[in-house]
């Protein structure tokens, strides 16, 4: 390879105008960028029946959320339903009076039983039954369709009178007093009548803005790259803004989380379960503000590596034989746009738009990478850089077959050992290096096993 390499084009100078023009610019794109996360999330995963009940599905997973709900159906249970009236009806009647203390006991054992309990399928399944209905209605009345609930004194609710019932059969009591629980028992108010047309509106907006903001923030990005004159400032002028919305947007939710813990939740030792729910359900949110920091960190170093400094031009050096045959730089961004869109929950407009930025980004950074390359290594050549990489590969596997295929050494027992050594000995002997004396006594040790 050539170690001659063209000198680098002195940055074009902007106005400071332009640069601050820029900077605005970049800065818009970047609370586009973090609204449209939030609004994206609440509409695509949070107001999605489907993708909601499946990311609810491993709440039961979590201890504190298990026993928050085991200690809700208990008491559920136990307020609907005069369970000491049916221990005493069970009791003889000379223990009817300890009636109290049994159910004293009953109720502190029955919140182990239904936490146990929610850990097997069929609690679970009913839990994400409930769920799933209740989410389905909010969604219904949200878009303003239906009749399940009215706009006069109608309710969403979170139904969870059927995990009541299972309790009950659970700790033994199920056949008495099924008939007796209420059918509003465990029922979680989700959404008041009259609180729908607030409701309403901000489901819409949301709806709206899920399509608009990601189009305005790739507009304002755009936009950016399209003041600059250097197009590498640009370039780490949009990757600072993703880390920096990453963390911003991380730092947002835990804040959201302890607004919403603390404004819903009365109950203090409720608040940790509710917490880990908010984790659980947010996590693929905070997971697109981690990959936002992951995609900052890669435009910054594209930045880098389309720099002046020594450093910069000694690592386009390396990459310039593997930039010559643009096929395999294509073959590992397809890869990765796959990859992306593989590995994606919800796979709607959305994330299709972002993969498309991010694979057209790509592709602009492997021409423009390699065009700088070849006026500063036109020696390089990108196949031999790929033969070598190849033989030097398949030269380690062959020798680590070899070494794996290559016969032990043999371990000598015991019997050759001994014989092996009276024949040293004899030799010894016969050249005169041993007297008869010392031949017999050395003989005679090694039959003995010393």
């Amino acid at each position: 390879m050539s170690t001659h390499a063209a000198a680098p084009e002195a940055p074009t100078s902007q106005s400071r105008g332009r640069a601050t023009a820029i900077w605005v610019v970049l800065v818009v794109a970047g609370l586009f960028l973090l609204l449209s996360s939030f609004a994206v999330w609440i509409d695509r995963v949070a107001l999605n029946t489907s993708v909601f009940t499946d990311t609810s599905s491993s709440l039961l997973d979590n201890d504190e959320i298990r026993n928050a709900v085991a200690n809700r159906a208990v008491d559920e249970l136990f307020a609907n339903v005069d369970v000491q009236a049916e221990v005493e009806g069970q009791l003889p009647e000379d223990y009817k009076g300890l009636s109290g203390a049994a159910t004293a006991g009953l109720r502190q054992a029955s919140y182990q039983i239904v936490d146990r309990a929610l850990e097997q399928p069929v609690f679970q399944d009913l839990f994400r039954v409930a769920l799933e209905e209740s989410h389905a209605t909010l969604v219904q009345v949200l878009e303003g369709g239906g009749d399940r609930v009215s706009t006069d004194e109608g309710e969403v609710i979170l139904d969870l009178r059927a995990i009541i019932i299972e309790a009950a059969d659970r700790i033994g009591i199920g056949n008495q007093v099924v008939d007796r629980i209420p059918d509003d028992a465990g029922q979680i108010v989700v959404l008041r009548s009259d609180e729908l047309d607030t409701a309403q509106n901000v489901f819409q907006l949301l709806k709206t803005l899920a399509w608009v903001l990601p189009l305005l923030t790739l507009s304002a990005f755009g936009l950016a790259v399209w003041l600059a004159r250097d197009r590498r400032r640009a370039v780490r002028g949009i990757g600072a803004v993703l880390i920096v919305v990453g963390l911003v947007g991380i730092a947002a939710a835990r804040l959201t989380k302890n607004y919403v813990v603390d404004a819903l939740v009365a109950r203090r030792d409720d608040r940790e379960a509710a917490g880990d729910a908010w984790d659980i359900l947010t996590e693929l949110m905070r997971g697109s503000f981690r990959l936002m920091i992951v995609v900052g960190l890669l435009f910054l170093l594209a930045a880098w590596l389309a720099g002046p400094s020594r450093r910069a031009l000694t690592a386009r050096g390396w990459l310039a034989p593997g930039l010559q045959n643009r096929v395999w730089a294509y073959v590992v961004l397809a890869v990765v746009g796959l990859g992306m869109l593989l590995t994606a929950t919800v796979l709607d407009f959305t994330r299709l738009l972002v993969v498309a930025a991010i694979v057209a980004l790509g592709a602009t950074w492997i021409e423009l990478s390699r065009r700088q390359t070849l006026l500063e290594f036109p020696d390089a050549q990108g196949t031999a850089f790929f033969v070598d990489t190849w033989e030097r590969v398949s030269g380690w596997w062959n020798e680590q077959r070899a070494a794996a295929a290559k016969p032990a050494a043999p371990v000598a027992t015991p019997a050759t050992d001994v014989a092996t050594r009276l024949v040293l000995l004899a030799d010894l002997h016969a050249k005169g290096a041993l007297t008869g004396e010392e031949y017999a006594s050395a003989k005679a040790r090694v039959l003995a096993g010393d």
